[in-house]
């Protein structure tokens, strides 16, 4: 085979590949993205039994755009870097269909963060209807949680447990100690718990009328998580 012809070659496959990976900037609802949480076969049961709450959570993650990207972030659901698949590229992920994408973050996240001392708290006690402190439990808090993952979860949860502010007293945000996250009460935003899961309880209400067994419509966040952080340090942290 000639050099001009395996050049050639090489060339197509390149382009083809760069094709595959362009991701076309979406808007999907709340609904479209329960729905495909309720769909995944890689989501457990928590997560299918409370779908609209993810389809809140990607309104407020992503606007529901496929190629929303932090630098360490990336996805309708905003997976972090360090969670991504073994060889799967964040230009790859992005590319994904929005089912195949939910897939991948289900995979990867969906047995994990609901095992956390914050999250299992959250759960008991929004099952009973008791505040922690004098904060009322949302299925937003709970969706942040699991997002943000145990260290910030755990750390925001023992705060108000404890009488204070939802961060602490003195809120720390997650990038302003890369060697020790496990102290951070925020992530790269400035965002708890109690904040960001205000912001994504909005849209699981505003989903409310429609969203109901993972369809529906419902109206846009006018918040999003993902654009602010610096690329050179994390924002949401999925798994600690």
């Amino acid at each position: 085979m000639g050099l001009v012809f395996r050049a050639a070659l090489a060339l197509a496959a390149s382009m083809q590949l760069a094709q595959a990976q362009t991701c076309t900037p979406t808007s999907y609802s709340a609904g479209d993205i329960a729905a495909a949480v309720a769909a995944s076969p890689n989501a457990n049961s928590i997560l299918k039994s409370s779908s609209c709450t993810w389809g809140g959570a990607g309104r407020s993650e992503s606007a529901g755009n496929l190629c929303a990207s932090n630098g360490n972030n990336f996805g309708v659901l905003q997976l972090n870097r360090s969670n991504l698949p073994p060889g799967v590229t964040p230009a790859a992920y992005e590319a994904e269909p929005l089912q195949q994408q939910v897939d991948t973050w289900a995979a990867q996240v969906g047995n994990s963060n609901t095992s956390s001392t914050g999250y299992q708290t959250l759960a008991t006690a929004q099952s009973s209807g008791q505040p922690i402190g004098s904060t009322p439990v949302t299925s937003g808090m709970m969706a942040a949680c699991f997002q943000f993952g145990p260290a910030i979860c755990n750390n925001d949860v023992a705060a108000l447990q404890s009488g204070q502010p939802c961060g602490g007293s003195n809120p720390i945000n997650i990038n302003s100690v890369p060697r020790n996250q496990g102290s951070a009460t925020t992530d790269g935003n400035g965002q708890t718990i109690c904040s960001w899961g205000g912001n994504i309880q909005a849209n699981i209400n505003a989903a409310a009328a429609t969203c109901k067994n993972g369809t529906g419509d419902c109206a846009p966040s006018n918040m999003t998580d993902f654009p602010t952080p610096p690329a050179s340090s994390p924002s949401d942290i999925v798994v600690s």
